[in-house]
């Protein structure tokens, strides 16, 4: 690894627009930050993906590989990554640091919460929910209802057990006990304020707006009203400051801000996007899961919010991952065949965007040349380049050209920035901007709303709520709310059990099918296989 004050000068930030953590790790400044105002001259291209299956489809390793091979060009790159969660790190899923010579270094760091913003976000969201029930114990002249607390408690921790959850059993004071639940800390509001607020002044605005609970006349409780929202930003204010790592071939690397866009946004800050678009010719980020997902929340809420909007976007894919799709992972040419109905549909869910647009196969060792083959030749009749890439093994230069065919797609003179699309006016009904998601995005036939969802409707016309965009949480499985139903299901009924209010982050978020924002454990954790060398330090199965 090369020093990260060396990685800062390569992006011409000095020695004071970075906060170092040790030799390999930094935090930009504040003054650091002042460079986001700058001109942008960076093309902003977004990695996205099919929806993905067990077999994962590697699109952290292709944003790494791509950003190390723009800097192979001669191209001054900078990749914007999620910063992993330990929940899934010790469940199922594992790190969020690429792999083999695609990956953030020191990955270790990465993983296992680097400079603490999880935990800082952590200890914010609770320290409201503790305003809140004391609140509430005081009986103070909010007169919150205790059986309209909307505002849960967080932990970073799959932990099944605490989804549903009884405050206060044994307390005797006024309103106890009552019922609560936790959210997995990156699927906190706390999480999606850091991640879409433009400045410091902007977050703790954003905080102060949160809806905590309804008082005893139906009317909103805002956490500025519980006078939490100032210690808030207090805590919050050294995690809304980029960290900088750098990639195994010493590319520049802003890691900010959490993932599950199957419930939250799942984007990387707009401060680091937008700090890389004035320092860097090309910013590579991601979208988390499908582009049903990650990609439409990109747009439809980070875009929107941040004034930005993609040059490029590459869509990711394996030959497994497309068998899996066409029925049988292990199959052969025929299950590809029927799995490409899924890959064409994510492709129109770009296009919809007006994004140009490139398909990568993410190559393994045991794919075979005519499979590859077979995959291009068909997306190439669609009108889309497509290439294989093979970062995992060979780095940058296993991407050089996709990287190619990046740079060419950017140079297109009808650049989409100056003809931005988004899915949905804010203006429209809530329940219009639902469907439409859900009959584009997935192919559903139509929305079925649940009687709690429909009084939240309408709660939110009664706040005025109505021009907030839409986070849809569902599997992210599928491109249905059934993880089981693979390929590309049409006709299906979308079911929306609930909607919750993030009116400090600045979007509502229906609840489709059996989708929990606090994930469980699996029967074997991956953490069962993590220990320590107590004599050397060295970490082992991370």
């Amino acid at each position: 690894m090369k020093s990260i004050s060396e990685i800062a000068k390569s992006i011409d930030l000095k020695s004071e627009d970075i906060e170092t953590y040790g030799s390999y790790i930094a935090k930009i400044t504040p003054s650091g930050l002042e460079k986001r105002f700058s001109p942008q001259k960076g093309k902003y291209i977004v990695v996205t993906a099919i929806t993905p299956t067990s077999s994962g489809e590697g699109k952290t390793t292709v944003a790494i590989g791509l950003g190390m091979a723009m800097q192979r060009l001669g191209k001054k790159g900078i990749v914007t990554l999620r910063q992993p969660s330990l929940g899934p790190l010790f469940g199922i899923k594992g790190g969020g640091a690429g792999g083999g010579n695609s990956t953030l270094l020191p990955h270790e760091a990465v993983n296992l919460s680097l400079t603490g913003d999880n935990f800082r976000v952590t200890a914010a969201h609770n320290l409201l929910s503790s305003f809140i029930d004391n609140h509430v114990y005081r009986n103070s002249p909010l007169n919150i209802a205790n059986d309209s607390i909307f505002w849960p408690r967080a932990v970073d921790i799959n932990d099944r057990a605490l989804r549903e959850i009884t405050v206060g059993a044994k307390e005797k004071g006024n309103g106890f006990p009552h019922p609560g639940r936790f959210v997995l800390t990156e699927a906190s509001e706390v999480m999606a304020v850091l991640s879409l607020s433009a400045s410091l002044k902007d977050m703790r605005e954003r905080l102060g707006r949160i809806i905590a609970a309804l008082n005893k006349n139906g009317k909103a409780v805002f956490s500025e009203d519980i006078k939490c929202a100032g210690a808030m930003a207090v805590l919050l204010k050294d995690a809304l400051r980029p960290n900088m790592v750098q990639t195994s071939e010493g590319t520049p690397v802003f890691v900010h801000t959490g993932p599950f866009a199957n419930i939250a946004p799942g984007i990387s800050s707009i401060i680091a996007d937008k700090l890389a678009l004035s320092l860097a010719d090309y910013v590579i980020t991601e979208a988390g899961f499908g582009a049903d997902l990650g990609f439409e929340k990109l747009i439809d809420i980070k875009c929107r919010t941040g004034d930005l909007y993609p040059d490029c976007a590459v869509i990711v894919c394996t030959v497994r991952s497309l068998k899996e799709h066409g029925g049988n992972p292990d199959g052969g040419i025929d299950e590809i065949k029927r799995g490409m109905a899924h890959l064409k549909k994510q492709i129109a869910n770009v296009k919809i965007f007006r994004v140009p647009a490139v398909v990568t196969v993410n190559r393994y060792d045991n794919d075979t040349s005519d499979e590859i083959l077979y995959i291009i030749k068909e997306v190439e009749s669609m009108g889309i380049p497509s290439v294989s890439v093979t970062p995992w093994k060979d780095g940058g230069t296993g991407a050089i050209e996709l990287g190619k065919i990046v740079e060419e797609i950017c140079q297109y003179p009808a650049s989409p920035a100056k003809s931005r699309h988004f899915l949905y006016e804010l203006n429209m009904p809530v329940e219009e901007k639902i469907n439409r998601i859900a009959t584009t995005m997935y192919g559903a036939k139509c929305v079925e709303f649940s009687q709690p969802a429909i009084e939240k409707l309408q709660l939110i016309k009664k706040l005025g709520l109505n021009n907030l965009p839409v986070c849809m949480a569902k599997t992210q499985r599928s491109l249905s709310h059934d993880p089981k139903l693979l390929g590309a299901p049409k006709d299906f009924i979308l079911p929306v059990e609930d909607i919750q209010i993030a009116s400090g982050a600045g979007f509502i978020y229906p609840i489709c099918g059996r989708i929990f924002p606090l994930p469980g454990l699996p029967a074997g954790p991956l953490g069962e296989d993590m220990d320590i060398n107590t004599d050397t330090w060295e970490v082992r199965g991370l």
